[in-house]
């Protein structure tokens, strides 16, 4: 059984520097967007084996250093700043470098949200439309769409249900102008 340092490939008494830079390459050799389709599933329990080496071997450099900080040695420059509690995932995050991200992945989310836009375009002209003529049906004649017998109420579940149209009108809108341009 292998340990967690030769997992990620390091020596024992490696700094929390070096751990993070080795987790870095090992995930990126072993990530499972990087494997062929037929070697995913080992790709992605040998990315969890590195992943949990890294959890590990981080959390005991952060015990040594809360440890550090709560009997006032501040060697650390994290401990320096006098913050004698581990640090969250998100702060870890954050503190990270640089973040690689595939251009198949930036092209495919700018192209999600060019979609998404054009359909709040197509809605913010559908959804009003559609509730006022409903609304408007109903105050002609309210016999046509009666529903709970409060006027009030019945205003604003025929208003509310003219929306809901009005959402799927524009969205059918939308596609149908994403899909005959090609956008």
């Amino acid at each position: 059984m292998s340990t967690y340092h030769d997992i990620l490939g390091i020596n024992p008494g490696a700094s929390q520097e070096e751990i993070k830079h080795a987790f870095r390459r090992r995930a990126l050799e072993c990530h499972p967007d990087q494997a062929d389709e037929g070697n995913k599933e080992e790709a992605q329990r040998e990315f969890l084996r590195v992943r949990e080496a890294f959890e590990t071997l981080s959390e005991s450099e952060d015990e040594r250093w809360s440890r550090g900080a709560r009997n006032g040695d501040s060697s650390d420059e994290e401990g320096a700043s006098g913050r004698g509690r581990r640090r969250s995932f998100a702060e870890r995050w954050r503190s990270a470098e640089k973040v690689r991200v595939r251009k198949e992945v930036v092209d495919r989310v700018s192209g999600l949200s060019g979609e998404y836009r054009l359909i709040r375009e197509k809605n913010k002209i559908t959804i009003p439309a559609c509730a006022v003529l409903t609304v408007s049906v109903f105050l002609y004649d309210p016999l046509t769409m009666h529903g709970t017998g409060l006027f009030l109420f019945d205003v604003l579940l025929v208003g509310l249900v003219g929306s809901a149209c009005g959402f799927a009108l524009g969205s059918v809108w939308a596609y149908a102008e994403i899909f005959l341009t090609g956008r």
